[in-house]
């Protein structure tokens, strides 16, 4: 990936970029570079992603207990597990909490 992404980039850097491609387009080379292409790519998904949704964890024992933000979401908690659209998450407390 390039290194930086687009939105941080100065203005001289986005104009070098975007010479650099005008001349490998008067070259007949019509290939987007795989890390500007990327960035693009990244930047659209997080641009067309909802608003993000807080889980609060709490460890109580041995058992976690998980509540989010917005009970109004695709995001279902149950017990462990969360399931978030297509996706099942199942969370596993690795070390006890010292008492």
């Amino acid at each position: 990936m390039s290194e930086s992404r687009l939105s941080d980039m100065s203005e001289a850097e986005f104009d070098a970029m975007i010479e650099g491609h005008l001349e490998r387009m008067a070259r007949g080379d019509r290939e987007l570079e795989a890390d500007v292409f990327v960035d693009l790519l990244l930047e659209r998904i997080a641009a067309k992603a909802e608003a993000p949704v807080t889980l609060a964890i709490d460890v109580h024992g041995d058992q976690l207990v998980i509540t989010p933000d917005s009970p109004g979401t695709d995001i279902v908690v149950q017990g462990n597990e969360i399931l978030i659209g297509g996706r099942r998450l199942v969370l596993r407390l690795v070390h006890q909490p010292t008492s």
